[in-house]
């Protein structure tokens, strides 16, 4: 996918999800932790955000990261070389679309882990689940200051993503994982 058109394609989701709810682009920056010259960048489709800023976009606005990336809601096959998708950590750390639906709690992604990667997974918000199945390699992951688990494949964690976590690969081959994040809405008990 072209990154021009991609960078265009976020900005005009950020706007209209935005709009639809009304917002201020500093309401918006308060809402995400993402500040308001950034959000603006975005939105004019002069800045393509990293992964780290759009999930922070996509938690605040409680919608699917993938919103911003399919084009069409409808259903259709993705082949795996029109999947969209994100590079990071010196592009280590790779995450594949393979469903998001406006209006639907839940996404999945396809994610690479290339050996020595280490990526750092910000919380994504109270209420917020994260299911994680391994499929090819050994993968690593810590789970706020304490928790550490080392997974082989087919093994899966579940954990709700309201503290940081990070993703690992120790290992020398190639790390494959399938990851469905569930939004919920919490619910205030009295």
């Amino acid at each position: 996918m072209d990154k021009d058109f991609l960078s265009a394609q976020i900005g005009q989701r950020l706007r209209y999800n935005r709009q639809q709810r009304n917002l201020t682009l500093d309401e918006l920056a308060e809402l995400t932790g993402v500040s308001k010259p950034m959000l603006g960048q975005i939105e004019r489709g002069i800045s393509n955000p990293t992964v780290s800023i759009l999930w922070k976009i996509a938690a605040g606005l409680q919608v699917p990261f993938a919103s911003f990336l399919t084009a069409n809601p409808s259903v259709k096959i993705i082949r795996e070389d029109e999947q969209p998708f994100f590079k990071e950590d010196d592009d280590l750390f790779e995450v594949y679309n393979t469903f998001a639906s406006p209006g639907v709690p839940f996404e999945s992604y396809r994610v690479r882990l290339l050996p020595g990667c280490k990526h750092l997974s910000e919380p994504t918000g109270i209420g917020t689940l994260k299911s994680i199945t391994v499929h090819s390699g050994v993968f690593s992951i810590r789970i706020g200051e304490d928790d550490h688990y080392s997974l082989n494949i087919g093994d899966c964690v579940s954990f709700s993503s309201d503290v940081y976590h990070i993703y690992e690969n120790t290992s020398n081959d190639v790390c494959e994982i399938n990851l469905v994040i569930y939004y919920s809405t919490p619910t205030i008990q009295l």
